[in-house]
C-alpha cells in the first residue's frame, strides 16, 4: 500500500470514528475521502506503471549498447569483441527481413522490409524520390 492510500485510510478512519456522514457536510467530506481513495489508487498503479517502463528502457538500453558495439567492430573489422553481429552469426537473420534493390533511377541500393513489399503501396527510392515499386514486383516475378 502506497503512502497516499495510507494518509487516505488514516482519513476514512477519522470520519467513521467520528460518525461524519449523516448531514449535507458528512456527505461531502465521504465523498472527498472517496475521491482521493480513487486518486491514491491511481497514483500507485502510475508508479508501478513507470516502474516497468524504466526497466523495459534500461534494457533497451542495453540492447541498443550491444548493438553499437557490434557496428563499432564491424567498422573496425575486429569482430572478437562484439557481443552479436554478421561475423559472430547473432544478428545475420536480420539481413533476411529485408529485400535489396536497385533503384533504376539514380542506381542507390535500397533497402525494403517483408512487409513494404507485401503491402499495396507505392515504394519510393529514399535517394531520388522516385516510385520503383514495379521494379521490385518483376525482381520478384
Amino acid at each position: 500500500m502506497g503512502y497516499m492510500k495510507e494518509k487516505v485510510a488514516y482519513l476514512r478512519g477519522l470520519a467513521d470514528g467520528m460518525n461524519i456522514g449523516e448531514d449535507a457536510q458528512g456527505k461531502l467530506l465521504l465523498a472527498m475521502i472517496e475521491t482521493m481513495d480513487e486518486m491514491a489508487a491511481t497514483i500507485d498503479e502510475n508508479e508501478e506503471a513507470i516502474i516497468d517502463l524504466d526497466e523495459c528502457i534500461d534494457d533497451i538500453c542495453d540492447e541498443l549498447s550491444d548493438i553499437d558495439e557490434c557496428i563499432d567492430a564491424l567498422l573496425e573489422d575486429d569482430c572478437e569483441d562484439c557481443e552479436g553481429c554478421e561475423g559472430c552469426g547473432e544478428y545475420s537473420d536480420f539481413e533476411d527481413d529485408f529485400v535489396e534493390v536497385e533503384c533504376p533511377y539514380c542506381g542507390e541500393t535500397v533497402y525494403f522490409d517483408q512487409g513494404m513489399l507485401e503491402s499495396d503501396e507505392d515504394l519510393i527510392c529514399p535517394n531520388c524520390n522516385e516510385s520503383i515499386i514495379e521494379t521490385v514486383e518483376d525482381d520478384e516475378e
